[in-house]
C-alpha cells in the first residue's frame, strides 16, 4: 500500500476500534481482534494469490434477540485496489441466517454494487451494514433459500435453530 493507503488504513482501524467503546446501545459494536497494523508482515493470510490483501478480523455484536447472546467474528479482506474496490466480508463464526451462506459469505448491498460503494465509504459503515443485516434479515436477498423459507414460513423453528447455533458457535461479547 502507498503511504496514503497506509494513512487511510490507520484511520479506518482507529475508527473501527472506537466502535468497541461506543456508549450508544443502538449503535453497531465491533471488537477488533486483528489488523494489518498489528502484524504488518503477516497481514495477508488468504492463501495463494492473496498476498497483497490486508485482512482485518473482528467481532460484531448484533442487538436482535437471538443474535445478541454472542459475538460473531468476521473477516474483512481489503483488496489491493481498496478503497476504489469494496472489501470482501465473510463470517468466520458459523451463524444460522438467511443472508449468510455455508462459507460465511454475506450479501450486503453496500458491498455488492458499483452504485453503492464509493471510495469514501468508511469501514465503520460496512460494519454497521453487516450488523443491520444480521439484526434485520432481507429475505428477498437470501443466500440460503431453505433458511429464508423457514424464516418466513416457520419462524419458531428458525428461532430454535438460530439459537442452537448461537449457543454452539457464538463467541464472548467482551
Amino acid at each position: 500500500m502507498s503511504s496514503g493507503g497506509n494513512r487511510r488504513l490507520l484511520t479506518e482501524i482507529t475508527k473501527l476500534k472506537a466502535l468497541s467503546t461506543n456508549p450508544d446501545p443502538s449503535s453497531a459494536r465491533f471488537l477488533l481482534d486483528k489488523s494489518p497494523i498489528d502484524d504488518p508482515s503477516g497481514a495477508a493470510r488468504g492463501g495463494a494469490g492473496n498476498s497483497s490483501q490486508n485482512i482485518i478480523l473482528g467481532r460484531i455484536l448484533p442487538t436482535s434477540s437471538i443474535y445478541s447472546q454472542a459475538a460473531y467474528q468476521v473477516e474483512i479482506k481489503l483488496p489491493p485496489e481498496f478503497p476504489f474496490k469494496p472489501p470482501e466480508v465473510r463470517f468466520i463464526t458459523s451463524i444460522y441466517h438467511p443472508n449468510v451462506d455455508d462459507q460465511g459469505k454475506i450479501c450486503v448491498d453496500l458491498l455488492n454494487s458499483n452504485e453503492t460503494w464509493k471510495p469514501t465509504t468508511p469501514l465503520v459503515d460496512v460494519i454497521k451494514a453487516v450488523v443491520e443485516l444480521i439484526d434485520n434479515p432481507k429475505i428477498d436477498h437470501a443466500l440460503n433459500a431453505d433458511i429464508a423459507n423457514e424464516y418466513t414460513s416457520n419462524k419458531p423453528e428458525f428461532d430454535r435453530k438460530a439459537a442452537a447455533m448461537v449457543k454452539k458457535h457464538g463467541l464472548p461479547r467482551s
